[in-house]
């Protein structure tokens, strides 16, 4: 391993072994192998340590035997980028794995292969160049840019065909040889049952020094905007006993619990681990709550854990949105859920609102601001709005969706400020240019992702052609935009 040698690259050296410092690993899972794998995730250590692929990755990948797998994160500060594992520089890898979740994740990646003057489009590397494999949750639903850039994409969930090509792997093969052995007859995602777990904890990470449990994947749920009831496949859960085990089994090590779903409050038996949280003492924390489907039991569990906010997620303003969204929750759902969180002592609830679609209304718009300042009139002393504007992805019923422009929402924005000047409510907005951006990069197709690639190899910035390409896009959906409207309005 390379020593730095420089006082920039000792700077990042020393941010890297203090993060690492603070981790405590529940599992062992050094890897001996002579196949040296970087496992990379797109976004920072905070959001990576946090996603339970990682963890599952780390996990697997070293349990061949013939593997050594280490983590990175992107920083963009970073030059050399030292593992987290073994501090060992990240070009002293010859595979590189990047797990890419979010459409905005994929301009983190371009930059560190820009940064080791790795070509961005595969057909341009060559022997000397790491092979570069992309996985993660982008694949489930538009894979047109990674497959341009990754010589090897593994569709869907981790498989077991994956694995074997990988430990047939050895480490005097050539680049064509590791890509022949790792390419799958997957063209289309792969699900599978086995859900995951924290191999490490570290308080650096979103969710804190929490101890993390799959319970479920996938969701029958089917809400029109959102791409999990659609293309994870179909809802498959973990056993609670499984649970039960899971969380007695590291009561030494830790009492601080997660749970994470796509809708945690869907698993069959969220209030069983409730109550054996209460039980035990131990303290739980879950991903999301369907608000129609809190429970008294799951509440309790909550507060006992010293959490001082609850988040529900109406997602539509008035009723009609909801209906148009196919959420199946009623205003009287909401006001139940707010109801019970005051019942348990909460003070403070986060509300996730989407806000923008083409067919809304202003009166829509009005609805979010009164349901506000409704949850302040029951006592709640902070009322959080987080405001996202509708993005229409791929394989959704609104995959054909035009988003509405960059000025009507920011007139949108403007109009639902004006309505909440009041003390002890808060709005967050997502960033209207960053949803744009994420709206081209969910719909990019095979052409503009290698015109895309050809700016960014350049060194442009490549933001305004994304939005020429978002805006070409919505141009070519003008035709949904004067006779699609009935069918989703519910209208």
């Amino acid at each position: 391993m390379r020593k730095p040698r420089d006082k920039r690259s000792w700077s990042e050296y020393e941010q890297v072994s203090s993060l690492k410092f603070r981790e405590r690993f529940v599992t062992e899972v050094s890897g001996f192998g002579d196949v040296r794998v970087a496992l990379i995730y797109p976004n920072s250590y905070e959001v990576g340590s946090a996603s339970l692929s990682t963890h599952v990755l780390l996990r697997k990948l070293n349990e061949l035997g013939s593997v050594r797998a280490e983590r990175f994160f992107y920083n963009k500060d970073f030059l050399k980028y030292y593992s987290f594992d073994s501090l060992t520089p990240l070009d002293e890898f010859k595979i590189w794995a990047f797990s890419v979740h979010f459409e905005l994740d994929l301009m983190n990646v371009f930059d560190i292969l820009n940064k080791f003057s790795v070509p961005l489009r595969k057909e341009e590397r060559n022997e000397f160049h790491p092979v570069i494999i992309a996985g993660g949750a982008m694949t489930y639903f538009n894979d047109n840019l990674l497959t341009e850039v990754a010589d090897v994409v593994h569709r869907g969930d981790l498989s077991e065909e994956f694995l074997d090509g990988l430990s047939a792997v050895d480490h005097w093969m050539h680049r064509k040889e590791i890509i022949a052995s790792l390419e799958t007859e997957h063209v289309t995602p792969f699900f599978s049952d086995v859900l995951g777990e924290s191999v490490f904890i570290s308080p650096d990470s979103v969710f804190g020094d929490r101890y993390l449990i799959e319970v479920g994947r996938g969701c029958f749920r089917k809400c029109r905007f959102c791409v999990a009831g659609h293309r994870y496949g179909r809802p498959r859960f973990r056993k609670s006993d499984e649970v039960f085990d899971l969380m007695d089994s590291v009561a030494d090590f830790t009492n601080r619990f997660g749970l994470v779903a796509a809708t945690v409050t869907d698993y069959p038996g969220i209030d069983e681990v409730a109550e054996h949280c209460i039980e035990k003492g131990y303290e739980l924390s879950v991903s999301s709550l369907r608000l129609d489907s809190v429970s008294d039991t799951l509440m309790k569990s909550l507060r006992l854990s010293n959490q001082s906010i609850f988040t529900i997620a109406p997602e539509g303003g008035s009723q009609r949105m909801r209906d148009a969204f196919a959420k199946g929750i009623s205003r009287g759902d909401i006001l139940s859920a707010l109801e019970l969180g005051r019942k348990h002592g909460f003070r403070r609830v986060k509300m996730y609102y989407i806000y923008g679609a083409v067919f809304e209304r202003r009166e829509d718009r009005q609805e979010i601001a009164e349901m506000a300042l409704q949850a302040s009139s029951m006592g709640y002393t902070s009322v959080v709005l987080s405001l996202n504007p509708l993005i229409p992805k791929p394989g959704t019923p609104f995959e054909e969706m035009p988003m509405e422009s960059l000025s009507g929402l920011r007139k949108y924005e403007k109009e639902i400020r004006s309505e909440l000047l009041v003390e002890g409510v808060k709005l967050d907005f997502e960033s209207l240019k960053e949803s744009q951006v994420q709206f081209a990069l969910a719909n990019i197709d095979k052409s503009h992702s290698r015109e895309l690639l050809a700016h960014v190899e350049r060194g442009v910035d490549p933001t305004p052609i994304l939005k020429k390409y978002a805006e070409e896009v919505n141009s070519k959906r003008k035709e949904w935009k004067k006779h699609g409207k009935e069918e989703y309005s519910g209208c």
